[in-house]
């Protein structure tokens, strides 16, 4: 016999609450005065560490303002990893670079507020920008008490039907800046000799990745939602992911595959952002969330290493 309790229960469980996704031409009309909003401006990997953040740590519901280049990123991580999101919008503006407003009237996180005291941010009331070091954020953003560190191993643990032995390739970044073709290729002869099917990652945003190539003996792997290119991750069986550091991993890095990242450290007159040198700051080793991740720098790489490090 059921219990009556169990069926009362059942019912009046609450439903998951949606999220409300909205475009504008020009943010006049936002109150940021009256309601919680924070700024999502810069890099995938940065959007993707605040969004988790805020969802464990944020007392209060909140809204993020976003360009296109981050919208796909959010949406992805709050639809299928947070079970009841306490954002309530994410609404995107047309500009992929820069302020949507005037510099001035956003609050960075080091201006007054910031990971170790956001249960009174939302008392502030401008535009703010919640920010801290990549390798801090496993340490303060709370995925295991706020259910979503279970929620991402549960999405993980899809049926595996493809069991071909798989590689995408991640060569470029969001600054645009790609390590030399004869680097790529020696990675894919590795690869086609022991018999992977290698892809390299494409994106639809132009106006961001602006020297998106295909390597010869690799195909195109045209996932510009980045939905699309987990769903294809997480189906298969025996995949490996390589690329230089950039925000993708900062999704990628927990799940179980083997991920291998290249870290530019070496100075290249080339290299638009050269702030990204700065290995220290978004190296993963020592990150508890990380798994199966192969962390390279170049200053120390030799590309007979790739026999090792290839499964």
């Amino acid at each position: 016999m059921i219990n009556p309790v169990s069926i009362r229960d059942l019912i009046d469980f609450p439903k998951p609450v949606k999220v409300s996704y909205q475009h504008v031409e020009s943010c006049e009309g936002i109150d940021f005065v009256k309601e919680n909003w924070y700024l999502m401006a810069w890099g995938m990997g940065d959007a993707i560490n605040a969004v988790f953040f805020l969802e464990g740590q944020s007392p209060v519901p909140y809204k993020i303002l976003c360009p296109p280049r981050n919208w796909s990123a959010i949406k992805f991580v709050l639809d299928n990893f947070v079970p009841n999101p306490k954002c309530k919008v994410v609404c995107t503006y047309p500009q992929q670079e820069g302020y949507p407003i005037p510099q001035e009237e956003v609050v960075m996180s080091a201006q007054g507020f910031g990971p170790q005291n956001v249960g009174m941010a939302h008392q502030i009331g401008k535009l703010k920008v919640v920010h801290t070091s990549p390798r801090v954020w496993c340490n303060i953003n709370n995925l295991h008490q706020s259910g979503i560190f279970q929620t991402i191993e549960e999405y993980g643990q899809k049926y595996k039907f493809d069991k071909e032995k798989t590689c995408i390739l991640f060569p470029e970044r969001g600054d645009s800046y790609q390590l030399p073709d004869s680097f790529w290729m020696d990675i894919v002869s590795t690869l086609n000799r022991k018999g992977y099917k290698t892809y390299v990652n494409s994106t639809d945003k132009s106006d961001v990745y602006k020297n998106e190539k295909v390597f010869e003996g690799t195909e195109k792997l045209d996932k510009p939602y980045i939905k699309d290119l987990f769903d294809f991750i997480v189906h298969h069986g025996n995949i490996i992911t390589i690329g230089q550091r950039s925000g993708i991993f900062d999704l990628l890095k927990y799940f179980d595959f083997r991920k291998i990242i290249f870290y530019p450290d070496v100075v290249d007159p080339e290299m638009p952002d050269k702030a990204r040198t700065n290995v220290a700051d978004v190296i993963f080793e020592g990150d508890t969330h990380a798994r199966n991740v192969v962390d390279v720098l170049l200053s120390k790489y030799d590309k007979n290493l790739l026999e090792l490090i290839i499964p």
